[in-house]
């Protein structure tokens, strides 16, 4: 048996060489296959069993040794007080079987977060959870429904993120990992991008590939550096620069799971690339009352503290997510040395580093009824 075909050097006389392709099992068989070998020893519910099918393209042997493997964590898990329900068990088993090599290529992000964690506007929640509800139930859409028939390529799902730095583009994509129990992967474009012909096609080529064992959800951040506008073709660079592009298309329409990719600069993309694109989901600059709610949720329930005027910080100053985290955890260390809660003073001076970080002038009239924590 290989993986791939195999020619023999020489046919000897009354030998008949066949090859006999084994295909991987389809979707729908991949449900039945996870449905007989976990029986009744781990109950795993229909949605668990389609989420593990779409996820992991295993072989009979695979799904056997998976459930086996399964069947022993829990009891380990069991006997330790651990606990732990049969899919993740099964998650657990099938990723330990994995032999993919995305982290040559690519970053492998871990998440704690939840829906709760994301300030966005309502549309664009909306559209998120939508995604993950197509890996979710592609089971029964696909193959109970019988799309599968009239879809038969471009079955994999696009995503670009486009808005300020800052605005939750990273963190909306770990989200969608966690809440789908999906490994995500930011792809490193200095490990992809190549000067050499035909050397970009085959970096993506094998991420595509090795991310298609685990259905890893794949995340190309400043995607705009890599895939911008298609220019005019002057020259073989260009050429080849546009092709690079339609290739990345290809790919992201032929794999099963979700690829996002995340633009501070939309405007950069070419047209005819955007429409290819099955969800845009633009993450506005942050207006006064979410930023108030951006203060907050920065701050843990555990972190002593005072009066925070969250009225003022969100009215004042016009930052995203991302720095207002970076000043809370400032601010929190500086608590934290003078042994005290969280103040105001401390979150105050913590916004003035954070503006000379990045080269803006902060004047003291903008601290209104705080001016005395100004310091310039």
């Amino acid at each position: 048996m290989s993986d791939e075909p195999i020619k023999a050097p020489q046919r000897p006389p009354g030998i008949v060489w066949l090859d006999i392709p084994l295909a991987l099992p389809d979707l729908l068989e991949s449900v039945g296959l996870w449905r007989s070998m976990t029986g009744p020893l781990l109950p795993t519910d229909e949605r668990e069993l389609a989420l593990l099918a779409g996820k992991f393209r295993f072989t009979p042997g695979q799904i056997q040794a998976t459930a086996a493997y399964a069947l022993q964590l829990s009891d380990w898990r069991e006997a330790s007080g651990e606990g732990g329900t049969a899919g993740e068990w099964l998650q657990t088993a099938a990723y330990s079987l994995l032999r993919h090599r995305l982290s040559d290529k690519a970053v492998k992000m871990e998440s704690r977060l939840d829906w709760d964690d994301l300030i966005l506007p309502t549309e664009a929640l909306q559209l998120l959870r939508q995604a993950c509800n197509r890996l979710v139930h592609r089971h029964t859409v696909l193959s109970e429904w019988g799309f599968d028939r009239l879809l038969p390529y471009g079955r994999g799902i696009s995503m670009l993120f486009t808005g300020p730095p800052g605005t939750g583009k990273t963190m909306s994509a770990s989200v969608m990992a966690k809440a789908v129990r999906a490994e995500l992967y930011r792809i490193d474009l200095s490990r992809v991008v190549s000067k050499y012909i035909g050397e970009t096609e085959k970096n993506l080529g094998e991420i595509f590939e090795q991310a298609g064992q685990s259905g890893a959800i794949l995340f190309f951040d400043e995607a705009d550096a890599l895939f911008g506008k298609r220019s005019e073709v002057k020259d073989a660079h260009d050429k080849y620069a546009n092709m690079e592009t339609s290739y990345l298309l290809q790919k992201m329409e032929e794999y099963d799971g979700l690829t996002i990719l995340a633009t501070n600069f939309a405007q950069n993309l070419d047209d005819a690339f955007m429409r290819r694109i099955q969800y845009i989901i633009r993450f506005p600059f942050p207006d006064s009352e979410h930023r108030q709610r951006l203060w907050r949720s920065a701050i843990p329930a555990a972190m002593p503290a005072g009066e925070i005027d969250y009225g003022f910080l969100g009215e004042t100053f016009e930052l995203t997510g991302g720095p207002i985290k970076n000043i809370v955890l400032t601010a929190a260390f500086l608590a934290a040395e003078a042994g005290e809660p969280l103040t105001m003073q401390r979150l105050l001076e913590s916004v003035v580093q954070e503006y000379k970080k990045t080269g803006k002038l902060l004047m003291k009239d903008r601290f209104g009824p705080y001016a005395q924590y100004w310091k310039g």
